[in-house]
């Protein structure tokens, strides 16, 4: 049927088409209007619902950090402060909620009415806040368990200081603002603020300010009136503390802590009972928003992190020392800061980048990321401004794990169900240290031991050390099996207590630097440390043979006698050839330490192969340990204002690689590069990546394929040099005596000195100032890396005493106490 038979008048068709026309955009609005009506709903909805429920966090426990034994080296020691806000101890706190709750009651007619009426209701609200408040305090004397008058006092107390420190900034901002008008030889300005610092106590200023800005404004005199105010406004300006939250209790127990910390977040209404009746049916009371039951109140973490064997006293047997310092009495040590370098420390205060390396750790560790975040509103592990963090070493690099998740209670107000998530602690972080191993170590390294103080059998030829100089260096002892450090010791080393209290003493010292992990975080020259590697690269690479000698010609250059020399024609004007009476095959080389036979290998393996040969051993990447920073080594010359180097060979030319044939010129590694490279040795080419932290993964072990003779040929070199007379690690030699270096009943040692040429080290106290730049150490760094075990390798151990001299007097000896402390803990029969 058409539309004309249904509708036959002209009139009503077009009237029709009409409606239709306009109905299709209605019915869009009208929808969408159905839309939002429904969704206002729903969020509406879901707010109410969101006030019918409470979330409370309750407190966790950061994780422990275990040595490979068991020990406890860092633990949390609960303990907890009561703080509340300055506002709420100042009072400031109730008329800031006087003034939003009439402005609330007040809705839309607090603009109609006048200032003074304002005021009116802002004065009737203030008696309902004040009350509050004074409640607060009364319930919170009775749950510490003091008496409000007490609580009084203590509130007190922080007023007082709080405000003698904001008097003194006020002194120091009006002192700034007058130092700033000399500099500008400003004395219109002077003559405003000069008379107000004269004639001033720090208390009285904001008043005389007030006072001098009346003055100016009665006499017409607008600069001066302008320039007060300005810094008035500044002197207001509040300081931290202010601000900030105050202990009122300190330590309280664990059961009280959580109490008040679940408390701490309930809100409530105000009690409205103290408001003037005349004025109540004026206002919605309704509107008038919950205050927290305990206005200020906060449970925070008083930062008691345990480390039990921070300080530890050791005992040592004597009668394995030197001769001078020889004894039948025991040497009771005590060594401080034992492992800090490793363990790290912890801060109070959270920075920004704290939350985005959060996420970024929950992004990474989806396991994780579902614990934290599951069934809680946020992150259970989350950052709250009075949290710990871990600042540095273990503490800051497994600071997410060691960190543990706060608990949920989750109350429905209508129903009166709880639901809890119970906190979960942090993880327990194990570690490949043995601490009292560690502390046998730094014993050895002490002042008090002597070893690492200049003797006079040490000879020291430096002129900035003189006999009584306390030395600095570090030392490391691996399991060769595992690839697992034993001990880590730099020195000197520091408490966390002189990095609280006396900060300039670690951070400023520019010579000994305690803070710097010597074991990992400086790269030396190697000096002849590196002449088993040599040795074993040139074979491996077909460029000598095990069979093969070359003669010690005292000089490697026939017509120049007075560059690269071999240490014993620079000293005794002789060759090693003329001592053994033959030229010398590798062994004998190494026993030996002979330079040209090192020299002429350098030159056979040219900068390729020399870069390559250092690369296989390590030098040019770190390990990851966890600890902080750690030097890569470099391989090359460092590119000027940096400290990095090529390590591609790609700036070297043959006489660097001559050089670096004996571990000298472009070369530096640290003590761990130089104890693994050992180990490396001692699994016969199978390099491990070293490891401190038990459980974390690691690369494969790479096979270096170098050659088997070679290694053997090595190794037998390491044996003669300190068990063969000639060798240079065999003995030291005391008032023309010669004392064995190694006397360990019932163990095999292999090792290698290393006496290096160390860059003199100078200090500019002001860099390119006034002061002079003066030369504060010059001389040999000590190199001694032994292999050591009761049939075979077991351990590697390396040292190094900065600009201690001579490898073999100074190095030796400390060498041989630390087989004696591995002894002494178990790890050698």
């Amino acid at each position: 049927m058409r539309i004309t038979e249904l509708i036959p008048s002209m009139f009503h068709r077009r009237l029709l088409l009409l409606l239709l026309a306009m109905g299709v955009p209605l019915a869009g609005v009208v929808a969408q209007l159905a839309r939002l009506t429904l969704s206002d709903q729903a969020g509406n909805l879901a707010k109410a619902e969101e006030r019918l429920v409470r979330h409370q966090w309750t407190p966790t426990i950061r994780g422990r950090i275990l040595d490979r034994k068991g020990r406890v080296l860092a633990s949390d020691r609960p303990s907890y402060n009561v703080t509340v806000s300055y506002a709420v101890i100042a009072g400031d706190w109730p008329r800031e909620q006087a003034s939003v709750a009439a402005r609330r009651a007040a809705g839309h007619t607090w603009w109609d009415v006048t200032p003074d009426e304002r005021r009116a209701l802002v004065a009737d609200f203030l008696p309902v806040y004040l009350d509050h408040v004074d409640r607060f305090w009364t319930t919170l004397a009775d749950r510490i368990g003091i008496s409000r008058e007490e609580l009084d006092q203590r509130r007190d107390r922080v007023i007082s200081e709080v405000e003698r420190k904001f008097d003194a900034a006020v002194r120091v901002r009006l002192e700034s603002a007058v130092a700033e008008a000399k500099s500008r030889d400003d004395d219109q300005t002077l003559d405003v603020l000069e008379p107000l610092l004269a004639a001033g106590v720090s208390s009285e200023y904001l008043a005389r300010i007030a006072e001098a800005i009346a003055a100016a404004k009665a006499r017409g005199d607008s600069f001066a009136e302008a320039t007060l105010k300005s810094l008035e406004k500044t002197c207001k300006q509040p300081i931290a503390e202010q601000r900030g939250q105050h202990t009122i209790a300190a330590r309280v127990d664990d059961s009280l802590a959580f109490s008040l910390d679940l408390i701490s977040q309930e809100t409530v209404a105000p009690s409205l009972k103290l408001l003037n009746d005349d004025r109540v049916s004026l206002i919605d009371v309704a509107r008038v928003p919950e205050v927290p039951l305990m206005p200020g109140l906060r449970v925070s973490d008083s930062g008691d992190r345990a480390y039990p064997y921070e300080s530890i006293e050791v005992e040592i047997d004597r009668v394995s020392l030197p001769a001078p310092l020889r004894s039948d009495e025991r040497a009771v040590i005590t060594v401080d800061g034992v492992a800090c370098h490793i363990l790290g420390r912890m801060r109070d205060r959270v920075f920004a980048e704290d939350s985005g390396a959060r996420r970024e750790f929950l992004d990474r560790n989806p396991d994780l990321a579902e614990a934290a975040l599951g069934g809680a509103l946020n992150d259970r592990g989350g950052y709250r401004d009075t949290d710990r963090v871990g600042d540095t070493g273990i503490e800051g690099s497994q600071e997410h794990f060691l960190r543990g998740l706060r608990g949920v209670q989750t109350r429905h107000l209508d129903t009166g169900a709880v639901e809890v998530l119970n906190a979960q602690g942090g993880r327990d972080v194990a570690l490949t240290l043995d601490i009292m191993l560690q502390a046998r170590v730094q014993a050895t390294m002490s002042k008090e031991l002597g070893l690492a103080v200049v003797q006079p059998w040490h000879h020291q030829e430096s002129s900035t050390q003189p006999l009584g100089t306390v030395l600095s260096g570090a030392a490391v002892v691996l399991d060769i099996d595992t690839g697992d450090i034993l001990a880590m010791v730099s020195t000197p080393t520091f408490t966390r207590e002189q990095a609280r209290t006396d900060p300039e003493s670690v951070y400023s010292d520019q010579v000994r630097m305690p803070f710097l992990n010597r074991a990992i975080a400086k790269p030396y020259p190697p000096g002849s440390i590196v002449k088993a590697m040599v040795l074993t690269e040139a074979i491996t690479r077909g460029l000598h043979t095990a069979e093969q000698r070359i003669a010690c010609s005292g000089h490697l250059l026939e017509d120049k006698p007075n560059i690269l020399r071999c240490w014993i024609y620079k000293r005794f004007q002789t060759t090693h050839t003329a001592q053994l009476g033959h030229d010398l095959q590798g062994d004998e080389a190494i026993m030996c330490s002979c330079n040209i036979f090192f020299f002429t290998l350098g030159a056979r393996l040219d900068t390729a192969g020399i870069t390559a040969m250092y690369r296989r051993f390590g030098v040019g990447n770190s390990f990851g340990l966890g600890v902080g920073v750690e030097s890569q080594g470099h391989i090359g010359f460092i590119e000027p204002g940096t400290n990095r180097s090529p390590n591609d060979g790609s700036d070297l030319e043959t006489p660097d690689a001559i050089q670096m044939g004996i571990g000298q010129g472009p070369i530096a590694w640290t003590p761990l590069h130089a104890a693994n490279a050992y180990a490396t040795i001692a699994r016969r080419g199978v390099k491990y990546a070293p490891r401190l932290i038990l459980g974390t993964p690691r690369p494969e072990p790479v096979d270096l394929d170098l050659s088997q003779p070679a290694i053997d040929l090595a190794i037998l070199g390491l044996q003669k040099s300190v068990t063969d007379k000639l060798g240079t690690g065999h003995h030291v030699r005391i008032d023309e005596h010669d004392e064995v270096t190694f006397n360990a009943e019932g163990v095999m040692v292999w090792g290698k000195t290393g006496t290096a040429d160390a860059p003199d080290l100078i200090i500019d106290p002001d860099q390119d100032g006034p002061r002079r730049a003066y030369l504060a150490q010059e001389g040999d760094h000590s190199w001694f890396v032994v292999l050591v075990g009761n049939d075979r390798p077991q351990y590697a151990v390396s040292v190094l005493i900065e600009y201690g001299g001579s490898g073999g007097k100074v190095s030796g000896p400390i060498c041989n106490q630390i087989v004696h402390a591995l002894k002494a803990e178990g790890y050698l029969k």
